[in-house]
């Protein structure tokens, strides 16, 4: 359980250390300072979800983080609720009826709701919802409202009134800050609910079946491994299951992968590695041209699609006697191959049982897993956040040391981002981040990992990358930048910038993570001290603790 809401609260963490880094400065006419008290009170409600993780707690601190730091004096949170937005909390108004707000969620006002991605006015849903509903809004003096909601998935809506104007930077910070960390709250908890009723489910078909002791066998083996968050890790225990369930002499499973990284997952047990590497291949082809559920004599195989066959033929004469496809999780298919003792009817049915039972279980981790991934994203680039650089960073590290190989940290910082966002708008300079995490993305290597470090500095990590090989990139990236080549276009003129580059190796420059992230900030400082548009590598003497 804490690993789940430690997903919730993390990812609310990245979003705190944005505001932590920001610049003190005061803003336009109708804004104000970002005060310490609210970044404690943000760290403080994430404190507590860790000790509690209940949904209410995280609601309630929403509710009181828009009191006390954005004035928020009247506040209605109406939450989603059997086809309505129904009301879940109210404060400041007396003497409201519940059926007064209640509000029918149809197609088009949930495609509306979805296009605010900030707080927004209560006029901007007129032609959506009634006008005497929106008058009855305003005669409450409820002047804002902004969505709570997962990737499509809306948990609700906040109706708020403050005097703050509705494009304030601190407005809206902390209120898609609050919303986030409340959508997962509310994400994570659905999908709990989910696995505690296939829990119920499998305990239930356990005890159902004590007389057939098989079918309870495989139920019972399926509970053990509902702990299991990882499906890269869980798909393989379910074939162990499988097999000892079905005696089989050779089995393969064969399906698309959902991670960016590996366009297939494959888990082979006995079977050759030529008859593999061919099942791999064709993975594609097997899944449109053979039957679902319909298991596939090899040896037949030529009357099914001679092509297909042709290119199955080693894969026959390492005695792989069938194959069968079955439906798998997010809308895909997975191919088993397989020899056994038994016939191929019961084989069969002894994989479709598998597949019924196991389903709801990867598809639930599937779900999961994509609410970690999300809170692994920087909302603004798209790119990995803090949180996914500190765990890569320490995955890299300890790979580095058990090897004694050579691991690169460089630290990028856009110069003079503040004098963009000053002359040309936030706007702009939100336009130039995405930019430069693209070309770095584009200049990278496939197991180097890139990450927005915050503000206006990004993260690389370089693994198996020495000092000059290091030193070669820093000046590349550097020069291309500086070039123009990478320049933006805003408001009908070219804006160009430059970065500064400070970089570490370990072993060289430090023996531990946190001395790495060291070295590569003070060799950032250095490059900024030394003109701007600058790359240093860590040396001894710029360092300012000795």
């Amino acid at each position: 359980m804490l690993e789940i809401i430690l997903i919730i609260v993390l990812a609310v963490l990245v979003v705190i250390l944005l505001a932590l880094i920001m610049r003190r400065k005061h803003l336009d006419k109708g804004r104000f300072l970002l005060a310490n008290t609210a970044v404690d009170d943000l760290l403080s409600s994430v404190m507590n979800n860790i000790a509690s993780g209940r949904i209410q707690d995280v609601a309630g601190s929403v509710s009181d983080i828009l009191k006390k730091h954005l004035g928020c004096d009247r506040i209605i949170f109406l939450k989603y609720y059997r086809s309505n937005l129904e009301l879940n909390y109210i404060s400041g108004l007396k003497r409201l009826d519940r059926n007064s707000v209640r509000v029918k969620l149809n197609p088009t006002l949930q495609k509306k709701l979805r296009s605010f991605r900030e707080v927004a006015p209560i006029s901007g849903l007129k032609g959506i919802l009634s006008d005497n509903y929106i008058k009855k809004l305003r005669s409450h003096d409820l002047r804002y409202f902004f969505p709570v909601f997962l990737r499509d998935m809306l948990y609700g809506v906040y109706l708020i009134s403050t005097e703050l104007a509705p494009d304030n930077p601190t407005l809206n910070l902390l209120a898609t800050t609050l919303a986030f960390n409340l959508s997962t709250a509310y994400h994570i908890g659905l999908q709990e609910q989910r696995i505690s009723k296939f829990e119920d489910k499998l305990r239930g078909l356990a005890d159902a079946n004590k007389t057939q002791a098989r079918a309870a066998g495989t139920a019972s083996e399926l509970l053990k491994y509902l702990k299991i968050r990882k499906c890269e890790h869980l798909i393989p225990e379910l074939l162990k299951m499988l097999r000892k369930d079905g005696r089989f002499s050779k089995l393969g499973f064969y399906v698309q992968s959902d991670s960016p990284d590996t366009q297939l997952m494959a888990v082979s047990w006995n079977i050759p590695k030529g008859a593999d590497k061919i099942l791999r291949e064709n993975y594609g082809s097997i899944v449109s041209k053979i039957k679902e559920n319909d298991p596939l004599d090899l040896k037949d195989a030529e009357k099914s699609d001679k092509s297909l066959a042709d290119r199955l033929k080693e894969v026959r004469t390492s005695n792989v006697d069938y194959m069968m496809s079955i439906p798998w999780a997010n809308k895909r298919k997975a191919v088993l191959a397989w020899s056994g003792k038994e016939n191929s009817g019961e084989m069969a049915r002894r994989i479709r049982r598998f597949g019924d039972e196991a389903l709801p279980l990867i598809e639930n981790i599937s779900r999961l897993e994509k609410a970690e991934e999300l809170s692994y994203t920087d909302s603004l680039t798209g790119m990995y956040n803090l949180r996914y650089f500190k765990k890569r960073i320490n995955e890299e590290f300890q790979r580095a040391k058990r090897y004694e190989r050579n691991l690169t940290l460089l630290i990028f910082d856009i110069d003079d981002l503040k004098y963009v966002n000053d002359k040309y708008g936030h706007l702009a300079g939100d336009a130039l981040l995405k930019a430069f995490g693209r070309t770095l993305t584009e200049s990278v290597r496939t197991n180097d990992v890139i990450s927005r470090y915050g503000g206006d500095e990004f993260c690389l990590i370089m693994p198996e990358t020495g000092h000059e090989d290091a030193q070669t990139f820093m000046e590349r990236i550097k020069e291309r930048i500086a070039s123009g080549k990478c320049k933006i276009e805003w408001g009908g003129k070219s804006l160009d910038y430059t970065v500064s580059i400070g970089g570490a190796i370990y072993p060289l420059d430090a023996a531990v993570i946190d001395g790495l992230i060291h070295a590569a900030d003070m060799a950032l400082l250095r490059a900024k001290e030394e003109g701007r548009n600058c790359a240093k590598l860590y040396q001894p003497e710029y360092d300012r603790t000795t």
